[in-house]
């Protein structure tokens, strides 16, 4: 359990890291889609499937995955996935074509399963109570600022040592991280997590109670349309800049880098709001709502340079409210403090179903009707997202009357 009195910054951090070296991943994809269409002759849908087939066994197993953090503790769990990740890096620079980078990509995948999962668990752990929505919006800018961080380094790295060099580079860090995040966090003992329970019953039991919840179902879906939406702006935002607004790519990759990061700011921004008491279903309404409207305004014609970038930023950092939102109600949402982990595996599927769907979606529609109808599916699921947003809100207002 997390310590009622005394918050351990520094396991936070290094948790944070751990999500910001694995996010990487997704973030030195954007820069690069260019130039793996150039080498290994891909097109806008398969390069599509790329930047989302990371997602394809979080999708699958990210229920499993966040049962398993309950069971054997989040840490072995974020070490393993961290470890994970930097060996399928390693294999991906080496691919020889599109099969074998999406083979590398699908492994990647399977490590920032077991991270993106049980990471809010080891945060969980680590903080007092009254630090809890806080420390989850500072766990929810490991995504931006992973993305964020790439996406600049990327534009060098890809000249001074190309794409594979930057695929080793990335292995590189992910395999030296593990031991260090290993030393720092000792403070938090696996061994002291809530109720283990052994064996496939116990395993099965935990994601059939989650299953069966309303409320994680809930911030599943609220989160898996907030993940598809952004990754359809954020993903294709150098293409389009490059394709239609007449930007270098280095400035492409650098101004979407700057949209990235804030989104991290709005994730703070979120925490901080939470911790003020304003209402989750509120602000994940919000948050959805602005998304849809300005992802549909960032791909019109008639916009502009200059409008297209301004809006981007105003998507990315009021969309940042959702995540600190979404995962700060893991704990109040699951079934039971002992299934927190299940109940994040259950919302990290729903984010992993709407990244791996959105980009081969986006791009199919584009390519069928341009760039302009790309955002109608962004529209769409943002939609979804308010509808469930107001669903959230209904079931904390009758929690708040049944203690009140």
């Amino acid at each position: 359990m997390n310590s009622p009195h005394l918050t351990r910054w520094g396991v936070v951090f290094l948790t944070l890291g751990a999500g910001i070296v694995v996010a990487f991943q997704v973030g030195k994809l954007p820069a690069t889609i260019p130039v793996l269409r150039d080498e290994l002759g891909i097109s806008l849908v398969t390069a599509g499937w790329v930047v989302s087939l990371i997602y394809v066994a979080s999708a699958i197993t990210g229920l499993i995955a966040g049962a398993v953090s309950d069971m054997i503790g989040a840490r072995r769990v974020v070490v393993a996935g961290v470890a994970c990740v930097g060996v399928a890096s390693f294999g991906g620079a080496f691919a020889d074509g599109p099969a074998t980078l999406l083979v590398s990509r699908f492994f990647e995948g399977i490590g920032a399963a077991t991270v993106f999962v049980a990471g809010p668990l080891l945060v969980f752990r680590a903080v007092a109570a009254k630090d809890i929505r806080f420390a989850f919006g500072l766990w929810g800018t490991y995504m931006p600022a992973g993305i964020a961080i790439m996406l600049l380094l990327t534009p060098p790295l890809l000249d001074w040592v190309g794409w594979r060099g930057l695929w080793l580079v990335n292995a590189a860090i992910l395999v030296v991280y593990a031991p260090i995040l290993v030393a720092g966090t000792r403070s938090v003992s696996d061994a002291g997590r809530p109720g283990p329970r052994v064996g496939a019953a116990g395993l099965v039991g935990d994601i059939k109670a989650v299953a069966r919840s309303r409320g994680p179902l809930l911030l599943a879906v609220c989160f898996g349309t907030y993940a598809l939406n952004y990754l359809c702006l954020s993903a294709f935002l150098p293409t389009y800049l490059i394709d239609t607004r007449g930007f270098a790519a280095d400035w492409a990759a650098i101004v979407t880098a700057l949209v990235v990061a804030a989104n991290a700011c709005g994730n703070l921004f979120g925490g901080w709001l939470l911790q003020r008491g304003v209402p989750r279903g509120l602000l994940i309404g919000s948050a959805a709502a602005t998304m849809g409207v300005t992802a549909w305004l960032v791909y019109q014609p008639w916009t502009g340079a200059a409008g297209s970038v301004v809006l981007a930023f105003v998507f990315s950092y009021f969309g940042g409210m959702l995540p600190a939102s979404v995962m700060s109600g893991s704990p109040v949402h699951a079934p039971g403090p002992n299934r927190i982990g299940t109940t994040n595996g259950l919302i990290m599927q729903g984010v992993n179903i709407g990244q791996l769907t959105g980009p081969p979606a986006f791009a199919a529609i584009v390519s069928v009707g341009g760039w302009s109808a790309g955002p109608l599916l962004v529209v769409a699921v943002a939609t979804v997202g308010v509808a469930a947003a107001i669903g959230i809100a209904r079931i904390e207002a009758r929690q708040v009357n049944a203690a009140g």
